[in-house]
C-alpha cells in the first residue's frame, strides 16, 4: 500500500515532481472572504521527489510554474486533480531536492481546493467505490463540495469514459432520497456510474452528459420509486431527460 495521499505534477514537463502526505495552509470554504484569486501559501508535508524528476532536472535547467495537485487513493492511483499556479516562476535547484522535508509553495488555486474538500476526499477513499449514498446526511455545504468532487473525479477519467457508453438500459432511483435538486443528480449519477458516479449537476451539464461520453446515451429508461418531492426544479430535470428520449416511469 502506498503511504502517500497526494502527488505534485509539473504541467510543462508532464512529470510527477513527487509525493507527499498532507497539505497545510488550505483556506476554509466557510470563510466569507475566501476568494479563488487570493494567494494561497501551501506546505506539502514530508515530500518525496521522484527519480524521474531528479534525472530530468540534472540534464537541463528547469523551472516550475503551473502545477497539478493530485489526490491519490489507498493504492496510489489518481482520483482527483487540482490546478495550482505559482505566484512567480521557481527555478529548480537539484541540491535542494531533499526528501522527507516540507515543500513550501506560494500561488493561486483557480479550481478552489479547500480544507473541507480534503476531508471529503478522505471519506471518498474510505467508502468509494463500494458504498452508495454516503451523502445522505451531508450538510448543504458538504453536498456542494461533494458535487465538485464527483465532477472532478469524472473529469480526471473523462478519456476513459468516452468508449464505455451504453444504451437501452434501465436505471432505478429511490425517490424517497430526493430532497432537493442536488440529491437527484447524486442518485442519477450513482445509478448510472456506480458509487460516486457523475451524470450532471445542472441542466446544462446534464444535457452535455446526455450527448455521450458519460456512461450512457439515450434512449434509456429511468424507474423512479417513491417519488414525492415534485418541485418545479426537479420537474425541469425530468423534462430535459424526456426531451433527450429518456423514458421516465413512476413506481409507487
Amino acid at each position: 500500500m502506498m503511504p502517500y495521499k497526494y502527488s505534485l505534477k509539473d504541467e510543462e514537463s508532464n512529470l510527477l515532481i513527487g509525493h507527499f502526505e498532507y497539505i497545510c495552509g488550505l483556506p476554509s470554504m466557510e470563510l466569507k472572504d475566501t476568494q479563488n484569486g487570493d494567494i494561497v501559501h501551501l506546505k506539502l508535508k514530508n515530500f518525496h521527489f521522484t527519480n524521474e524528476f531528479r534525472e530530468y532536472c540534472t540534464t537541463r535547467r528547469h523551472s516550475i510554474s503551473n502545477l497539478y495537485i493530485l489526490v491519490l487513493d489507498k493504492f496510489g492511483f489518481v482520483i482527483g486533480s487540482y490546478y495550482y499556479v505559482l505566484s512567480s516562476r521557481k527555478r529548480v535547484i537539484t541540491s535542494e531536492l531533499i526528501d522527507d522535508q516540507d515543500v513550501i509553495l506560494e500561488g493561486y488555486l483557480p479550481t478552489g481546493l479547500f480544507q473541507e474538500t480534503i476531508a471529503l476526499w478522505d471519506l471518498w477513499k474510505d467508502y468509494i467505490p463500494s458504498k452508495y449514498a454516503i451523502w445522505l446526511n451531508f450538510s448543504e455545504l458538504q453536498r456542494d463540495i461533494w458535487m465538485g468532487i464527483i465532477r472532478n473525479n469524472c473529469n480526471t477519467f473523462a478519456n476513459c469514459l468516452q468508449h464505455q457508453d451504453k444504451t437501452n438500459q434501465t436505471y432505478y432511483l429511490n425517490g424517497r432520497n430526493i430532497t432537493d435538486v442536488t440529491s437527484f443528480y447524486f442518485l442519477l449519477g450513482e445509478s448510472i456510474n456506480g458509487p460516486g458516479g457523475y451524470f450532471g449537476g445542472c441542466l446544462d451539464s446534464l444535457s452535455d452528459c446526455l450527448c455521450g461520453g458519460f456512461g450512457v446515451i439515450p434512449p434509456f429508461t429511468i424507474e423512479l420509486s417513491g417519488y414525492a418531492n415534485k418541485s418545479i426544479n426537479i420537474e425541469k430535470i425530468l423534462q430535459v431527460l424526456r426531451e433527450h428520449r429518456v423514458t421516465i416511469n413512476f413506481i409507487d
